[in-house]
C-alpha cells in the first residue's frame, strides 16, 4: 500500500464519510441496475461499538469501511469501498484487517455482512478473507440480490 495513504478513523458526518458513502451507492446503483435515494447517513455509523474508517491520500478520500453491532457478540460489516483508481493496492486488505482488529478488541465473535452477485470482485475479496457464505440475515432477509457472509474472529 502506498505510504501516502492514511486510514483514520473519523466520525461518520464529516465530508470525507460521506463523499464515500455516495461513491459507494452510485456504484451500487449502476451494479444492480436501479435508482433510489442513498438509504446510508452517518448518524447510522455512530455510538458505542460502532466505527467508521476513511482512507486518503492528501484531503483526498478514495476509501472507507464502518462496523456496527448486530448483538452483543456479532458485528455487521458496511460501507466497504475503495476507489476504482486504488483497487488493487492493499487497501481494502488494510481496511478489513483493521476492522477486524477493532472487532476483536470489542468483544464481537464474528463479522457479517452483505454483497451480491453484481459484486464478483467483492465476494472474491471477502472468500479470500475467510468469508463464508450464509443465510440472509436481518434487514437482508428478504432481499433476493443478497449474498450473506460471515467470518469468525
Amino acid at each position: 500500500m502506498d505510504p501516502k495513504i492514511q486510514i483514520k478513523l473519523q466520525d461518520p458526518e464529516t465530508n470525507s464519510a460521506i463523499l464515500m458513502m455516495d461513491a459507494l451507492w452510485k456504484e451500487i446503483q449502476i451494479r444492480y441496475g436501479f435508482q433510489a435515494p442513498n438509504p446510508m447517513k452517518g448518524e447510522y455509523f455512530k455510538g458505542p461499538k460502532y466505527a467508521f474508517w476513511v482512507a486518503e491520500i492528501g484531503n483526498r478520500p478514495i476509501g472507507s469501511i464502518a462496523i456496527t453491532p448486530w448483538n452483543d457478540s456479532i458485528a455487521e460489516l458496511d460501507v466497504m469501498y475503495v476507489d476504482p483508481e486504488f483497487r488493487g493496492t492493499g487497501l481494502a486488505s488494510e481496511l478489513i484487517n483493521g476492522l477486524e482488529s477493532f472487532a476483536k478488541q470489542n468483544g464481537f465473535k464474528s463479522i457479517r455482512l452483505r454483497a451480491g452477485a453484481p459484486q464478483p470482485e467483492a465476494l472474491r475479496f471477502y472468500e479470500k478473507h475467510g468469508y463464508a457464505r450464509i443465510d440472509s440475515f436481518g434487514k437482508w432477509a428478504s432481499d433476493e440480490t443478497a449474498w450473506c457472509y460471515e467470518k469468525l474472529i
